[in-house]
């Protein structure tokens, strides 16, 4: 279903959320395909945001996300950004400070009308990442879960992209705060982001879904992720393929 030769109806403000903690070697890679995600809605009247949220930076990603700023603003002063600096070192608190910080930038509209998404400083969203989740919103869903997939396994043993590639495939609904959607009114009566290191994403989802919100679980839009050893979350994903990775050293000692 298009709706890019008729106007929006439930849509009327866009917003993104990317947390950051030390992330210098791969934000610009992710802002840079989020603005690719942004040029596909420019055809649609709708307010177009980004907040970036600094927690507890000491690298070079304040720089790199300010230079992002400015370069944007000249080329394509249609997407406004907001840089949010925090010491939180909590990832939760990140995604609810960049949530309310953009939902307060739209207070003139209804929260029903804006629709938020998040992602991550490590990683790259599709072009079409943000198109799907509108057009999803204009048909009733109020909450959007997309899927990952892992393009370097530099880091790994060889044995552990199958591994996990089958594993994930078999997980019928997976949650990523990488690649998530919500309308705001939802996300407000579901209580947002808990200020939780980790799990804030799971927490959001089960707050939706007992609120009563309509979720779409998408198995096609996949978000470029990365799998680095050195986690920013425990027990997030870089945790779960050392999980992995441990495993399958056990097995092959033994």
């Amino acid at each position: 279903m298009k709706f890019r030769s008729t106007p929006l109806v439930r849509t009327s403000a866009v917003g993104v959320v990317v947390p950051a903690h030390n992330e210098q070697s791969l934000l610009a890679e992710a802002l840079r395909s989020l603005v690719d995600a942004f040029d596909e809605l420019s055809q649609w009247d709708v307010s177009l945001k980004a907040a970036i949220v600094l927690d507890s930076c000491t690298d070079d990603s304040e720089a790199i996300a300010r230079d992002w700023q400015q370069n944007l603003f000249r080329v394509r002063s249609f997407i406004g950004v907001t840089i949010v600096v925090c010491n939180a070192k909590n990832v939760g608190y990140a995604r609810g400070l960049g949530c309310s910080t953009l939902l307060a930038q739209s207070s003139r509209l209804l929260p029903s009308e804006v629709w938020l998404a998040t992602t991550d400083a490590d990683s790259r969203v599709p072009r079409d990442w943000l198109s799907t989740q509108v057009i999803q919103h204009e048909v009733g869903v109020d909450h959007w879960l997309g899927r990952v997939v892992v393009d370097d396994w530099s880091e790994h043993r060889s044995d552990t992209r199958a591994r996990w590639q089958n594993e994930y495939e078999e997980e019928v609904h997976p949650i990523h705060g990488t690649s998530l959607g919500f309308n705001g009114a939802a996300y407000l009566a579901a209580g947002g982001f808990a200020p939780l290191k980790t799990g804030e994403d799971r927490a959001l989802n089960r707050a939706l879904v007992a609120h009563g919100a309509r979720t779409h679980y998408d198995s096609a839009i996949r978000v470029v992720t990365s799998a680095r050893r050195r986690a920013r979350a425990p027990l997030g994903f870089a945790y779960a393929l050392d999980v992995i990775n441990t495993a399958l050293r056990v097995r092959t000692t033994n």
